[in-house]
């Protein structure tokens, strides 16, 4: 998935964690590059939520994540991010 954002603007990215095999998310850490800003938005049945902001036009940001769920096992998602001014 390819978001396009504005460097001046700050949004929210909405990560499905779909066919969790009946258990729940638990928590969702998030990561990404020096310089980049991360705000956790919280969770919502099987979807996490982060704001994210900083971003320089032309660049594509890697969002790293990792969810913990009621079971104790940890899934990782990788999103690309395009900054756009434009």
């Amino acid at each position: 998935m390819i978001i396009r954002l504005d460097s001046a603007d700050s949004a929210n990215v909405s990560i499905n964690w779909t066919d969790l095999g009946g258990a729940s998310l638990s928590s969702v850490t998030y990561a990404g590059i020096a310089g980049l800003t991360l705000t956790p938005q919280g969770i919502s049945g099987s979807t996490s939520t982060v704001r994210m902001a900083g971003m320089v036009h032309g660049q594509i940001y890697a969002l790293e994540a990792a969810a913990t769920l009621s079971t104790g096992e940890i899934l990782n998602r990788n999103v690309s991010v395009r900054c756009f001014n434009g």
